[in-house]
């Protein structure tokens, strides 16, 4: 999915004042047509970090669905945040900021709907 560059406004970190698109690999597309949202395991969900419209993403914050047993917490999920050239995991997460954020999307598998600013 490639919705608009939207302005973010979250916490500071991954998401903090920049521009992203967002993309959903084959496993979890359907999920988005549902409501409340349930990710199979396998779903890839990346976010790019863009400082500009126009410019080359400098971060790559992604979300991966393995079985519940791998992250309890979090109902499976992974959290990475990878450089923009995909060189180099910059942070890698179970728990931490990602989760203490995504924790408020959890009736929705911890993650937003696309029309939400986050």
């Amino acid at each position: 999915m490639t919705p608009s560059p939207e302005r973010s406004s979250k916490q500071p970190g991954g998401h903090l004042t920049t521009l992203s698109f967002s993309y959903v690999n084959e496993a979890g597309r359907n999920a988005f047509r549902q409501q409340p949202f349930v990710f199979p395991t396998g779903s890839i969900i990346v976010r790019e970090r863009l400082r500009t419209p126009s410019s080359a993403p400098d971060q790559l914050v992604i979300m991966i669905k393995h079985e519940k047993d791998f992250n309890r917490k979090a109902d499976g999920w992974e959290f990475l945040t990878v450089t923009g050239d995909r060189t180099k995991v910059i942070k890698r997460e179970e728990e931490g900021n990602c989760l203490k954020c995504h924790a408020s999307a959890s009736a929705n598998d911890f993650v937003f709907p696309l029309d939400q600013k986050n």
